[in-house]
């Protein structure tokens, strides 16, 4: 493979499922949430708790009212009403005013039944994760609760790490108060974080007419005494937090998948959020997270830490027993009800000090008439990583939709053209060169002028235009290209004889070859949008990159464009002679802005 083969990657793609376009007017009504916050101090550490939780009503225009208590610290709950606003995108994220810290910016999204979201963007120093799930109309007793149901939880009794918990357990509801003996596996950080379980004899609860309800656990086990509980208008999704003084916790329901689960269970696309604590430092993020049920779990994640917020784009290998439960790497993960709803924790296999939430719930697929470019389907060209990950100037991205165009063309010489099969990009306003145009995918390039936040897509066929599509915007986005082009498995790698790297001809400690990717942002000296880049002098990537093979850090000997060609980055790197060896390592990529580590490399002695 030479490397002029590379850019027909991007002709190729995985499929993408595409409802109508989201708007405020999507989020109406009453939903149940319970809103667990750490203000952590500069290194992460909790400075103070807040817990809030009861019901919230958005208005379908913009603006949300709050109902409910708020416990801060080690106090008792007092009465807690709030107003805020919020903003529905066309792809399903939302941007929700924190109810519990002005200034703040909860990262939400709008999937079947709820709302999950965490607080990533605004004032630094809050870690949190919001959850939220549609409440009944009213009607509902103990029936409303029927059936098998996973439960993940995590706890900091009395605002302190120093006692946080995680656990999970199955329930037994019977539709008549009984929640059956339960095992509750977990660990606590005053034990030294060793899993162990426990049992706890005759559960009961029980639902009011308006969903809301109680579980009581007897006993000192674990998990111990009675949380309030809300259940969601179909009953899939419960949520359940304590209302005592010092009750910081949030545990998450889902009602078992119907049938025996594998794998291939594990389908679409859901919009996800988790909040975790390890090593004395506190985290959270949001995103959107997909499974085609090939036990690989691929995200984009919009995570912010002590040092700073940044874009991840992963995968992570899963596993999924019979019964709906299985793990995520070391953690454990529940699917819910036909695959609308996932939840994790950091219960592992083995002991860590690693103690985490994260909720799924699946995202509306949209779709249209006309130009339609999908919301979800404006995607890195080299990762394909799901709808919230950014874009970044020079970089390739791939749009799909239908509608796009009358029939299939492909840029036949550079520069790129602007106008390619009678269609035009625009991306905030500035034709995009293009490569590739067919009627229901495109592939382009940002405009290295592209700044900012965020940018408009349209799309012009002609005498029409698309809606624009708003889509997040970074310096830089990396995204490996792969061999077969999926955005998962072996990294478009050569040997310096331009032969493919692969698992019959892997890598070599020591050796130096040539990885071939999008997203690295500018460069210098410049190069005009759609040209190809100059062999002499070469055109250097202006951001610092960092390649990790196997985890190990691998000497980077070149950063930049790709002679010769455009819109195509190249990194030439020496694999570490401490790197393992295997047929599958994990090939990451590090910037400023970014890490991405979705991409395998086959490396020997």
């Amino acid at each position: 493979m030479n490397r002029r083969t590379i850019l027909y990657l991007l002709t190729l793609s995985a499929g993408t499922a595409f409802c109508q376009s989201l708007s405020n007017a999507s989020l109406n009504g009453r939903y149940f949430f319970r809103h667990l916050m750490i203000l952590g101090n500069a290194a992460g550490g909790v400075s103070e708790m807040r817990t809030a939780y009861g019901t919230i009503t958005f208005n379908g225009s913009g603006g949300y009212s709050v109902a409910g208590s708020q416990i801060v610290g080690a106090g008792a709950p007092a009465a807690f009403n709030a107003n805020g606003t919020y903003t529905v995108k066309a792809t399903g994220y939302v941007a929700l005013a924190n109810p519990q810290r002005a200034g703040v910016e909860i990262n939400a999204g709008l999937g079947q039944g709820g709302l999950v979201g965490a607080s990533t963007e605004g004032a630094g120093g809050v870690y949190d994760l919001f959850a939220a799930v549609q409440a009944p109309a009213g009607g509902q007793s103990n029936a409303s609760l029927n059936g098998a149901y996973l439960v993940s939880a995590l706890e900091f009794p009395n605002g302190s790490a120093a006692q946080m918990r995680n656990a999970w357990f199955r329930m037994a509801a019977s539709g008549a108060g009984s929640a059956g003996n339960l095992t509750v596996s977990g660990k606590s950080a005053n034990t030294g974080d060793r899993v162990a379980n426990s049992t706890v004899t005759a559960a009961a609860y029980t639902v009011s007419a308006d969903g809301s309800g109680s579980l009581t656990l007897p006993g000192s086990g674990l998990l111990n005494g009675t949380r309030s509980l809300w259940v969601s208008a179909d009953g899939n999704l419960v949520l359940f937090g304590s209302t005592s003084g010092g009750g910081h916790d949030l545990w998450v329901g889902s009602k078992v998948f119907a049938g025996a689960t594998s794998a291939t269970s594990f389908s679409n696309l859901h919009f996800r959020a988790g909040l975790r604590f390890e090593a004395n430092k506190a985290g959270c993020y949001a995103g959107s997270s997909n499974s085609t049920g090939s036990g690989k779990l691929v995200s984009s994640l919009r995570v912010r830490q002590p040092e700073g917020v940044l874009d991840l784009t992963g995968a992570n290998s899963y596993s999924l027993a019979p019964d709906s439960l299985g793990t995520l790497e070391l953690g454990r993960l529940a699917l819910g009800f036909a695959s609308n709803s996932f939840h994790t924790n950091g219960v592992s296999t083995v002991d860590s000090n690693n103690y985490e939430l994260s909720f799924g719930i699946r995202a509306a697929a949209p779709s249209g008439t006309g130009i339609f470019v999908s919301p979800q389907g404006v995607l890195n060209a080299g990762s394909f990583a799901p709808v919230g990950a950014p874009l970044s100037p020079g970089g390739f991205f791939t749009l799909f939709g239908s509608g796009l165009a009358g029939a299939t063309t492909v840029a036949e010489r550079l520069p790129f053209p602007t106008t390619l099969g009678g269609v035009q990009v625009l991306v905030n306003n500035t034709p995009a060169p293009l490569y590739f145009t067919a009627p229901t995918q495109i592939s382009a390039l940002v405009p290295f002028a592209a700044s900012g936040s965020s940018a408009s897509i349209v799309i012009v066929n002609g005498a029409q235009r698309s809606s624009p599509i708003e889509v997040p915007l970074a310096r830089t986005s990396p995204g490996i290209f792969t061999v077969p082009p999926a955005g998962t498995g072996p990294a478009a790698l050569l040997h310096a004889d331009f032969t493919l790297v692969s698992a019959a001809s892997p890598a070599r400690r020591g050796e130096t070859i040539l990885l071939f990717l999008t997203g690295l942002g500018a460069v210098t000296p410049p190069v005009p949008d759609g040209a190809a880049a100059s062999g002499a002098p070469l055109s250097n990537v202006n951001a610092e990159v960092k390649v990790y093979v196997g985890g190990r850090l691998a000497t980077v000997v070149f950063k930049g464009l790709a002679p010769n060609l455009a819109g195509l980055y190249q990194i030439n790197f020496t694999v570490p002679a401490s790197a393992p060896t295997g047929s599958a390592l994990p090939l990451a990529i590090e910037t400023p802005d970014a890490f991405h580590d979705m991409a395998d490399i086959a490396v020997a002695n």
